[in-house]
């Protein structure tokens, strides 16, 4: 399924299929250009480096979304303008990070979906320190890589597979 193309609503999804998702209770605020997000998740924890959410963004996506658990670290940014515009470039569905972005004022002209806490300009340290594809806890639940995450300006909600929408 190509999941640009997806139109849906978190709350429709929560009354459809109940049984089949998890609702996360962490607030995240929308600062790309597209609103809705929906994809196979991969999932990297890197509280204060993002050496490899660049990496990992700068491979093909092929249409997932990363969530990034930065373990809601608020003295620094994971995403700035550069590191989206090449998520685009290779095809990554959406960027949610437990923690903050920068270059809002860009990031809303980039057509893909960037979810976040909030926003502060100071980078992040590069020590190339962080693990990919673990389990992560954000929101209330255990997220895995190969799980599914629907995603709107409503909340969002993680299912084990892709769901029928």
């Amino acid at each position: 399924m190509n999941n640009n193309s997806t139109m849906f609503s978190v709350p429709d999804i929560c009354d459809t299929h109940a049984e089949n998702i998890q609702i996360g209770s962490l607030s995240f605020n929308s600062y790309g250009a597209k609103d809705i997000i929906s994809g196979e998740i991969q999932t990297i924890s890197c509280p204060d480096d993002n050496s490899l959410v660049k990496e990992i963004l700068n491979q093909p996506g092929n249409n997932k979304v990363l969530i990034i658990d930065a373990e809601g670290v608020n003295h620094a940014s994971m995403i700035g303008d550069q590191i989206a515009s090449k998520a685009l470039e290779n095809n990554w569905n959406g960027i949610i990070v437990n923690g903050f972005v920068r270059d809002i004022e860009i990031l809303k002209t980039i057509p893909i979906g960037i979810y976040a806490k909030g926003s502060i300009p100071k980078k992040t340290h590069k020590k190339g320190l962080g693990f990919l594809d673990v389990d992560v806890f954000i929101g209330g639940i255990l997220i895995k890589a190969g799980n599914w995450v629907y995603l709107d300006c409503n909340g969002w909600v993680i299912s084990k597979k892709e769901l029928e929408l």
